[in-house]
């Protein structure tokens, strides 16, 4: 049997906590019912209201690469924010 404090299972119990950790937070953390590639409209009343195809994920936040925008150019919306086009 091991003790306590053996490096194994000290390594053991640091796995087996990074794990519970990993599945906490992807659980915590918001889904995004959007895909890259979408088009969608957002609207903020800092940003204004937006036409765009889904270019970043980042939760909570979405960017959309809009038509008349430069390359670069990403306009980032609580996902909350977004909506589909009529």
């Amino acid at each position: 049997m091991e003790s306590p404090a053996s490096p194994q299972a000290q390594h053991q119990r640091r796995r087996v906590a990074d794990f519970l950790w990993g599945s906490v937070s992807r659980a915590r953390a918001p889904r995004i019912p959007f895909r890259m590639g979408q088009v969608l409209i957002g609207d903020d009343p800092f940003n204004g209201r937006h036409l765009g195809t889904v270019a970043v994920i980042d939760a909570p936040y979405v960017g959309l690469r809009t038509g008349g925008s430069k390359a670069g150019d990403v306009t980032f919306y609580d996902y909350r924010q977004l909506r589909y086009p009529d």
